[in-house]
């Protein structure tokens, strides 16, 4: 009787104990009990997989999330109760680990979502499913891209939503004007964000929409096109001007159209422009934001690349690649002695040991009149040198620091951005750092642009984190990392070359590299220091299974997944991980397609944005994409060099024998306006370039030829009299003739 008396005891006391461990709350309570308490709450749970096996789920106190694989089925409107610990994830309250939860029941209407504004996406909502009206992106008109964050704003103020890899939303279009926005409060770091689940969570009214992001094309030095669509017949109308107050007034196209072209005329060569497009319906108006646009400048155009590790010239297609073997420092000085009116530098790693002295360079610049400005890495601030050993006069700033931020990791130059000789526009960048290791050791790139409206584009970049464009820099203005707005223009005319350039985080950078990748028809040729994004990784071996030839070269393996989906995805020793590591580190972050090919679309995407999320979200960074035969085919004389250096080989596939008489040009000297050319049948593709004796690219157009159709009439008439240089490349060859105008 007294075993019976104590077993009942024993039971009870379990019971007991058992319920004051896991004793229930509201989630409000919960959320009080401080991080490593153990709670027990019950509500609805508020999304299912499409963000991943986090769950939020709320009662009618407040919010929480949970996160454990075991929650992986859980999905919308199901009733649970979750047993756990209180554990803080970079921010986010979770409950992790989960040790017990049940599902009451399913199917369960879902809260209605808490209306709030931009100034209370903050604590008090967090993990609870809100709803703002009437807020704008950004970005909006941009593509979706995972593992981002974009920002939004209302009538009260600004906040930042965030898209997860692996999310649906992922390649469709962010939001063009006002909608309302349903998503989940959450928390990473100091930064308060909504997490839209899916596309449904944009409201979008059922007024005339665009649907299209704004492209820009025939930049030329008065002027360019402006295009997008809309989802209804609508006008098309441009309001632009030199500054944000739009103030020039307004440009039209075709009316009662989905399909809207604005041409912008008037302008002058190297302007930069403030345009906002917009489509009218009856009483409804779709507006985009306001773009910023470049007219094409009057300067040389001239690219230069060079390397600081050998080049195989062997694979030269029109110019050898140039090796400076402990030389960029004093060609970096050469430029910079150059200044005559501005001098703006951006450097994320600076000192002076073992190399020339830039320092001395920059001081002497700011001693003979040029206006200099600074920018440098604030994380680096003790060991930056070359920082300290300028001029204390010379106006510098550092970036921040810490919570949101990341690393200004940019290095580049701009020289007299504003002069009035369009030729002394100099933009200086490339992956190279001022440091004895970066400048002699690890393999790194420079490129040079001699081109004025690129120089004001990377001005306004400068100005951004300067807080100002004046000599003095305005600290409560100045704005770095995710502070930034996406506020240049990204497309140019350099000479005839489109060139393209983008600054991280506000640009997306990361959804532009897959775009670049995704127009490769021939060959991938890659080197980069750091690759940790799969989605990127992904893109590139997509393109493999399409028939795409790609070589890849990267610092080291580091244990990431996108070196095991690289190497499974490309061919057998077709991805090396640089073999010297211990004396250097292989610094490129270049990305190299179709360089053998003219009539595909040959390009470089070079800069300082290493392939990883901090680059694209956090730090700052430059990035350049030339669309060039010769600059890629440079590029890849280097890439070439290091795969052979790290026990690789590539395979080129050989060319056919240009023959010069297999295309004529006739009259010359010409004294009409129609050049005639006779094209053999055989041929297949024909591009026709016409430069001053200069260099200077006047004309270009590419012939598709069709079988015995052998003459075509280029119209020269707006050649004034004199000498020309035409270079007419075929798919096996290149020939240079000379023109003369009489």
């Amino acid at each position: 009787m007294k075993f019976k008396h104590l077993l009942f005891l024993i039971v009870i006391l379990n019971l007991y104990t058992f319920n004051y461990l896991f004793a229930q709350t509201d989630i409000a309570t919960a959320r009080q009990q401080g991080i490593g308490a153990t709670v027990t709450v019950s509500g609805v749970v508020t999304n299912g997989t499409e963000l991943g096996i986090i769950r939020y789920f709320q009662d009618n106190t407040g919010g929480i999330a949970a996160y454990g694989t075991q929650l992986a089925g859980l999905t919308r409107g199901d009733s649970v109760t979750i047993s756990g610990t209180l554990f803080d994830y970079n921010g986010l309250l979770e409950i992790q680990p989960v040790t017990v939860f049940t599902v009451h029941s399913s199917g369960n209407t879902v809260p209605a979502p808490t209306l709030i504004n931009a100034t209370q996406v903050d604590e008090t909502n967090e993990s609870e499913l809100v709803r703002l009206n009437g807020i704008t992106f950004q970005a909006g008109g941009q593509v979706i891209a995972g593992n981002t964050s974009y920002t939004a704003s209302d009538a009260f103020g600004t906040f930042s939503i965030y898209i997860r890899n692996g999310s649906a939303m992922i390649g469709q279009l962010l939001p063009v004007g006002a909608i309302d926005l349903v998503g989940i409060s959450s928390q990473y770091l100091t930064n308060y964000q909504v997490i839209p689940r899916d596309y449904n969570d944009f409201i979008i009214p059922p007024a005339i929409q665009i649907i299209s992001p704004i492209s820009v094309s025939n930049i030329v030095t008065d002027g360019f096109k402006l295009s997008w669509l809309t989802d209804s017949l609508g006008s098309s109308e441009v309001q632009y001007g030199l500054t944000p107050n739009l103030e020039i007034g307004f440009a039209t196209g075709p009316s009662n159209t989905t399909t809207h072209e604005v041409t912008l005329t008037g302008l002058n060569p190297a302007d930069i422009v403030y345009a906002r497009c917009f489509s009218v319906n009856g009483i409804d108006t779709a507006f985009s934001n306001i773009g910023v646009y470049a007219t094409q400048s009057l300067s040389t155009g001239n690219i230069i690349s060079y390397f600081n590790h050998s080049v195989n010239n062997t694979v030269a297609i029109n110019q050898n690649a140039t090796q400076l073997f402990e030389a960029i420092d004093d060609t970096l000085i050469a430029y910079i002695d150059r200044a005559v009116e501005t001098l703006d530098i951006t450097i994320y790693d600076f000192n002076n040991t073992n190399i020339s002295s830039i320092s001395n360079a920059i001081n002497a610049a700011y001693n003979r009149g040029v206006d200099v400005r600074v920018i440098s890495d604030g994380s680096l601030a003790a060991s930056n040198s070359g920082i300290t050993d300028l001029l204390p006069n010379i106006p510098r700033i550092a970036s921040p620091t810490g919570g949101i931020y990341g690393i200004m990791h940019n290095k580049f130059v701009i020289i007299d951005a504003y002069n009035a000789d369009p030729n002394k526009a100099i933009v200086w960048t490339g992956a190279t750092n001022w440091q004895e290791g970066q400048i002699n050791h690890d393999p790194n790139n420079v490129i040079i642009i001699q081109d004025q409206s690129l120089a004001k584009a990377y001005t306004l970049e400068f100005n951004e984190m300067w807080g100002d464009n004046g000599s003095i820099p305005n600290l409560l203005n100045s704005k770095f990392g995710p502070d930034k707005t996406d506020n240049t223009p990204h497309e140019f005319n350099v000479n005839g070359k489109r060139v393209e350039s983008y600054f991280s985080p506000s640009d997306n950078v990361n959804n532009k590299l897959i775009s670049t990748i995704n127009t490769a028809e021939n060959s991938i040729y890659f080197a980069s220091m750091v690759i940790t994004r799969f989605d990127v990784a992904q893109a590139i071996t997509n393109k493999v299974t399409n028939g795409v030839n790609a070589y890849g070269l990267t610092h080291s393996i580091s244990g990431t997944l996108t070196w095991n989906n690289l190497t499974a995805g490309m061919a057998p020793g077709h991805m090396l991980a640089y073999a010297d590591t211990a004396n250097s580190i292989m610094h490129h972050k270049y990305v190299i397609i179709d360089q053998e090919n003219l009539f595909s679309d040959p390009q470089l995407w070079t800069g300082s944005h290493n392939w990883s999320s901090n680059a694209n979200n956090r730090n700052d960074e430059n990035t350049l994409v030339v669309h060039d035969q010769n600059t890629a085919n440079q590029f890849y004389q280097e890439f070439h060099a290091r795969f052979i250096e790290n026990g690789g080989n590539i395979i080129t596939a050989s060319k056919s024998t240009f023959a010069p008489t297999q295309v004529q040009i006739f009259p010359n000297p010409n004294d009409g306006g129609l050049l005639q050319l006779y094209v053999d049948k055989t041929i297949i593709n024909c591009a026709v370039n016409i430069f001053n004796l200069q260099g200077k690219l006047i004309k270009s157009s590419i012939i598709s030829t069709i079988a015995n159709t052998q003459q075509y009439a280029l119209d020269i008439s707006s050649l004034s009299k004199g000498t020309y240089l035409i270079e007419i490349q075929t798919e096996q060859g290149k020939e240079v003739k000379r023109l003369i105008k009489i």
